[in-house]
């Protein structure tokens, strides 16, 4: 079991006992990536990525129902980084978390790593882009009339 934050030497050892004799700990390992900043998480993340499309699975359930600043983190640290194929097939999740606009960014990671990745064509990403835009605006407007702000 991991300690804390610093634990190297568990997170070490959990990863050493090698794949997939270490499968009851990733669980474990994975909430440990709760926050990028922790001295443990880029290991993690690393030893993700190196597992790619056998652990992607886990990885996209647990962004589901992650919070958003955890989502956001899972996206730019692990999903992004993730070679073409295995990106693709994140695909049908990175276009739903797109399509929540205001999600802590998830929403513009999911575009960003859609569009380089060439998995949406360039008008599908257009419209997403549009329906989000369309929806801060009214968020802005809506703010701005509680706020009895004019326009002036």
């Amino acid at each position: 079991m991991i300690r804390d934050k610093c634990d190297q030497d568990s997170v070490d050892s959990i990863i050493n006992q090698g794949y997939p004799v270490n499968s009851e700990a990733l669980d474990e390992l994975l909430s440990w990536t709760c926050d990028p900043n922790w001295p443990i998480a880029a290991s993690i993340y690393g030893y993700f990525v190196r597992l790619g499309e056998k652990e992607v699975q886990r990885v996209l359930s647990l962004a589901d129902r992650a919070d958003e600043g955890w989502r956001y983190s899972l996206i730019t640290n692990l999903i992004a980084q993730y070679s073409d194929a295995i990106v693709e097939m994140c695909t049908d999740h990175l276009q739903r978390w797109a399509k929540q606009p205001g999600s802590d960014e998830c929403d513009f990671e999911s575009l960003r790593v859609l569009s380089e990745r060439k998995l949406l064509s360039d008008t599908e990403i257009k419209e997403i882009a549009h329906k989000n835009v369309q929806t801060y605006q009214l968020w802005i407007e809506e703010t701005l009339q509680v706020c009895d702000v004019s326009g002036e």
